[in-house]
């Protein structure tokens, strides 16, 4: 059966909802939208951590959503793979896709909060895709700091960012527009919907992360063949693949 696109009313009762009942009511149609992480960005990403790091013994994918990267990942694991995830109804359509994946390991999927992750020294390998819109500011050392807590020494945590756009182009001011846009709600609005462009850019993001205790290497060339435009306008060869690795 195929499933609908979610329609103008239903993104805009998301907006208006919380974060956690605003993904639990979309998430049947999550996948159908143009908010779900492409193929053309998680496949690269996963092709590059296998033929250059895995497999893995346990892997995390924090802020799991309905389990676009899960579903690759959890193949590059041995023992045992975790989808986290605020919100329960994103975690049940990521469960469908990962629960059979591979019947030899442990699979877990939890609700909890990102910025109080309930595990230490216990994952090999950690991503996080489409999520940092929702972290804010304020609240990103503790992000990278719960990261870094739940990894074993030498674990390494992937995930995918760009550079700043320029000050001149029509990208950057949509972005400045729509985070402006979504300052305007959460003032007049509650509860606050958490959700602003412009977060865990480089190379800011490379400096907090060194300050967390990682050491950074930065692949500008894993999207390189890729031009086509994300539901964002963002070019893919844009991105850069960011690994942090636990010291």
């Amino acid at each position: 059966m195929t499933i609908a696109k979610p329609t103008f009313f239903e993104l805009f009762k998301q907006m208006m909802s919380s974060m956690e009942d605003g993904y639990d009511s979309l998430a049947p149609k999550f996948d159908q939208s143009e908010y779900v992480t492409p193929k053309n960005i998680i496949n690269p990403v996963i092709d590059h951590i296998k033929n250059n790091r895995g497999p893995f013994e346990r892997g995390i994918d924090v802020c799991c959503g309905t389990g676009a990267a899960s579903s690759e990942l959890v193949n590059l694991c041995d023992t045992g793979f975790t989808a986290f995830d605020l919100s329960q109804g994103m975690l049940d359509q990521c469960e469908k896709k990962i629960e059979h994946k591979k019947d030899d390991i442990q699979i877990q999927c939890i609700k909890g909060n990102a910025l109080d992750l309930p595990f230490e020294n216990e994952y090999d390998v950690a991503v996080s895709f489409g999520a940092f819109g929702h972290i804010l500011e304020a609240d990103k050392a503790i992000f990278v700091r719960n990261i870094n807590k739940c990894l074993k020494k030498g674990g390494e945590f992937y995930f995918v960012t760009t550079f700043t756009p320029g000050f001149f182009r029509w990208l950057y001011w949509r972005q400045i527009f729509f985070n402006w846009s979504m300052h305007i709600r959460n003032f007049f609005f509650k509860p606050k919907f958490i959700m602003y462009y412009l977060t865990f850019r480089l190379p800011e993001v490379e400096d907090l992360l060194k300050s967390e205790g990682f050491k950074v290497d930065l692949y500008t060339d894993v999207f390189s063949n890729n031009v086509d435009q994300t539901p964002y306008l963002i070019p893919t060869n844009e991105f850069v693949l960011v690994k942090a690795t636990k010291e």
